[in-house]
């Protein structure tokens, strides 16, 4: 399997359908492919489905992946928890399979002709003509270990599942009056004055007393408060660790280079232009214009109204080219032009821009890949072993100590770090990966004990041995009095800003313009662009829905990231929805899909009254 894995590996074509399949595979989709056989990983189970902490991970790293697109950065499975991912996630997989539970009580089923026509227009399953491709099935499939009769029952309840939804959300719309109500109130356009007051406007603050700050301290003891620390030890089995005491003989080193011969060959490549043609006779013109001095680029823009990257065909190997096509093209030398050539597509003529040689890696060259690979094989293949005696030595009571020495684990120890891996100074501890695993493990694991042997994924196992807990606490007075001078200073400061805030948003309501106002205090006055509901550059989120709340000439303030902001409604700005055709019908669109959200969700939540959903608490925190 690695050898096959190995030698599939550089196709290009195998990547990109590989990866188009894997998408293809939505979370109302094909599912059952990321079940596993197990019964330990079970995080829910819906009436006879179980739902698996595999199939879990799966569905939150495409949707951490499409978060990462938006944010324009990643996160951690932590941050995900904490923004309601992971629980999305497992809410969809419940509501599948309790559509899929609907749909057996129901008798509901899809006929093999229609099974048959969605895997023939799939376009993940087509070959270089553009058609179904019987050879590109079944290696998609094998890539995803599926058989043709596993796929296509996935594919049958994956149409099922698609028609119920169909059934129940169609027709569903919003009425033209609604529609047009919402169209205004989202449309409406708000333009405002506004004056913008810096922590500076408030003034210096003052120094706190003592009896200020003891106050302030025994009311805010949670600004005080220190993390619970741990130092702790992890023993790592690791897979390269192993991997370097393993021998691996030459012989069985050559046998591997023959039976990969494949691999460390790489056929010509040839650089290629191409131009295609509908009939000879323009194939014909072209060759005559090269003939006469005119230059490829010239004769593709002159006769097929192509730029020079639209005539780029890359670099080609021989088998990526139909048969007399190929002939041609790898007669050339460098720089030479076939004459025109007839293939199912059309009429070709192509120039040979540059040549890679054929080459072939001698064993010398690949030796040390080739023992690198062999040796992490045996490695992995020994580690399962070793686990399962090091869990039965900790289950037995050795000390981790004992179990490092007997089994030559590589340990690493940390002091006083937080959970979120931080020493006392700040600084992010050096972990080994998976970080966020291990420090779950560190801080979910008693004080003086060993956790159980955990999986580090591809790369081996870890236990952690907690040697110290400092528990959370509060900082003395004495410690943290530098810090609460600042905080309440900074209290104070914010308290002076929305006071002056309010004072001024109270004048310019009392009937004084806010010009005059601003000039008194020696601010400036900034007008609006056109404001929409969800807020323009410059105006705080928090100011927006008070200005759209507000009557025209009222005065509203809202705090800022970097002070106060007081604004005066000077415009209201209606909206028209019959001067936006194209934009009415966006907004129906979009409420119509926020309907049929809502009325799947309102199903959903009737068929758990009908099948009895359970959630494992432990499994879902502990795996993921």
């Amino acid at each position: 399997m690695l050898q096959a894995i190995r030698s599939k590996a550089s196709s290009l074509i195998v990547k990109i359908l590989f990866a188009a399949l894997i998408l293809s595979f939505g979370v109302w989709g094909i599912g059952d492919i990321f079940r596993s056989r197990g019964t330990d990983t079970t995080v829910a189970t819906v009436g006879g489905l179980n739902i698996t902490a595999e199939q879990l991970q799966q569905a939150v790293r495409i949707d951490i992946d499409r978060l990462r697109g938006v944010l324009g950065s990643s996160i951690t499975i932590e941050q995900a928890k904490q923004l309601g991912v992971v629980d999305a996630a497992l809410d969809r997989l419940i509501t599948a399979d309790l559509l899929q539970l609907e749909i057996r009580r129901l008798n509901l089923a899809i006929g093999d002709e229609a099974v048959r026509n969605a895997i023939v227009s799939n376009p993940n399953f087509r070959g270089v003509g553009g058609g179904f491709d019987r050879n590109v099935y079944a290696q998609v499939l094998a890539n995803n270990r599926l058989t043709e009769p596993q796929y296509e029952a996935m594919q049958r309840a994956d149409m099922v599942r698609s028609e119920l939804t169909i059934a129940l959300t169609e027709g569903l719309s919003p009425p033209a009056e609604l529609t047009s109500a919402f169209y205004r109130a989202q449309a409406e356009r708000r333009t405002a004055d506004l004056v913008k007051l810096s922590p500076a406007a408030a003034g210096p603050p003052p120094s706190p007393s003592q009896a200020d700050l003891d106050a302030y301290y025994q009311a805010h003891q949670d600004r005080f408060r220190t993390p619970e620390r741990r130092d702790f030890t992890v023993a790592m089995l690791r897979v390269d660790d192993v991997a370097n005491t393993m021998v691996v003989p030459d012989d069985k080193l050559r046998d591997e280079y023959q039976s990969r011969q494949d691999e460390f060959h790489k056929p010509e490549e040839r650089q290629l232009q191409q131009m295609l043609f509908s009939d000879e006779a323009k194939a014909q013109a072209a060759e005559t214009m090269l003939a006469s001095g005119k230059s490829f680029n010239e004769t593709g823009k002159a006769l097929a109204g192509a730029d020079p990257a639209a005539l780029d065909l890359g670099w080609v190997k021989r088998g990526d080219l139909p048969g007399p096509l190929a002939d041609a093209v790898f007669a050339l030398k460098p720089g030479g032009v076939t004459p025109p050539v007839q293939s199912s597509f059309g009429w070709h003529v192509i120039r040979a821009v540059s040549v890679r040689p054929e080459q072939t890696q001698s064993f010398a060259q690949v030796k040390g890949q080739l023992r690198d690979e062999i040796a992490r094989d045996m490695a992995g293949d020994s580690m399962a072993k070793t686990a399962n005696q090091i869990d039965d030595d900790l289950a037995g009571g050795a000390s981790l100590d004992e179990v490092v020495r007997k089994y030559g684990l590589k340990t690493a120890a940390f002091k006083g770090l937080d959970e979120q891996g931080r020493d006392i100074t700040g600084k992010q501890a050096d972990l080994p990966p998976p970080v966020e695993t291990v420090l779950r493990t560190a801080f979910a694991t008693d004080g003086g004990k060993n956790s159980a042997l955990a999986d580090m994924g591809e790369t081996g196992y870890f236990v952690v041995h907690i040697d110290k807990v400092t528990p959370t606490g509060v900082k003395p007075l004495a410690e943290a009095h530098d810090d609460a001078v600042k905080l309440w200073q900074a209290d104070n400061r914010a308290d002076a800003l929305q006071k002056l805030a309010d004072a001024i948003t109270q004048e310019i309501n009392s009937g004084r313009p806010i010009r005059e106002v601003a000039a008194a205090h020696k601010l400036t006055v900034v007008a609006t662009s056109p404001l929409p509901r969800n807020g323009g550059a410059g105006v705080p989120p928090a100011l927006v829905p008070k200005l759209f709340e507000a009557k025209m000439g009222a005065a509203v303030d809202a705090p800022s990231t970097d002070g106060y902001v007081v604004a005066q409604l000077t415009g209201i700005l209606p909206a028209d929805p019959g001067k936006d055709a194209a934009g009415l019908d966006s907004l129906s669109h979009q409420l119509s899909q926020q309907m049929q959200g809502e009325f799947l969700g309102a199903f959903s939540q009737a068929l758990r009254s009908r099948y009895k959903v359970e959630i494992n608490r432990d499994n879902l925190n502990r795996l993921l």
